[in-house]
């Protein structure tokens, strides 16, 4: 039996490429987008690459459209949590203003990226959760939300935030069972997307291609390490605890 992926956001970007890692593996890719269109476009490229793909509406936003969507997916083996909005970082010199400051962000911004980014996923793991194999993985697709003094979207690192912790919380209980399931994040470092205005090359050489982001992220799913409620940094570092040295003492 083929083994089977669901990849949110797979309908350009890091989620397209993800999804088409997958499915070189021989994955059956389910790939989860808004639009219909534009996600059946997506499928097309996949499978002219002779990849087995098919769209499956997934609106965050639309917690309808995530039950709706469980019941047609069953023994998943893997969820790559990718979908997401960066938040209003509109400002007077841009609509992709990356460095827009976190004064200037309301709550109802905050509000709506923390609805989209952290419920709306919480929602697809927890719907999804009866239908995962006993050996499935939930990898989030996420970023780290402190230290940066260059990049700090308020809106965008606090449903992160938010979701890193849900990682950790789940990865707990994923132990308790004793059983084989995973779900872990993988930060992959500055990516241009046509999310954030930046592009390949960028700050030195260091904001890599889509392309190569869902290489990296595919490649921490079969390094045959367990990385169960780990955060993973591009360059192989995992936390697994925001405060390292708490219980310690």
């Amino acid at each position: 039996m083929f083994k089977k992926a669901l990849v949110t956001g797979a309908n350009k970007g890091i989620g397209l490429e993800i999804a088409r890692e997958l499915g070189k593996r021989g994955y059956v890719i389910m790939l989860g987008a808004r639009d219909e269109k534009r996600g059946n476009d997506a499928v097309s490229s996949l499978t002219a690459q002779g990849i087995t793909a098919s769209f499956i509406r997934i609106d965050l936003d639309d917690f309808d459209s995530l039950h709706e969507a469980a019941k047609s997916v069953k023994n998943l083996d893997i969820l790559v949590n990718n979908a997401g909005i960066p938040g209003n970082i509109k400002t007077d010199k841009s609509d992709l203003d990356m460095s827009k400051s976190a004064f200037a962000y309301t709550t109802d911004d905050l509000r709506r990226t923390m609805e989209v980014n952290f419920f709306g996923t919480h929602e697809l793991i927890n719907v999804l959760l009866p239908n995962l194999t006993k050996e499935a993985k939930i990898v989030n697709v996420t970023i780290p939300v402190s230290g940066n003094h260059f990049w700090q979207p308020l809106a965008y690192i606090t449903s992160k935030a938010a979701q890193n912790v849900m990682t950790q919380a789940y990865g707990v209980e994923f132990e308790k069972t004793g059983g084989m399931r995973q779900i872990f994040g993988v930060m992959p470092g500055a990516v241009a997307t046509d999310l954030n205005g930046i592009k390949v090359g960028d700050h030195g050489g260091r904001v890599k291609s889509a392309e190569d982001a869902g290489k990296l992220i595919v490649g921490f799913m079969f390094d045959g390490k367990n990385h169960n409620g780990h955060l993973i940094n591009f360059d192989g570092r995992e936390i697994k605890s925001y405060e390292p040295d708490l219980f310690n003492n």
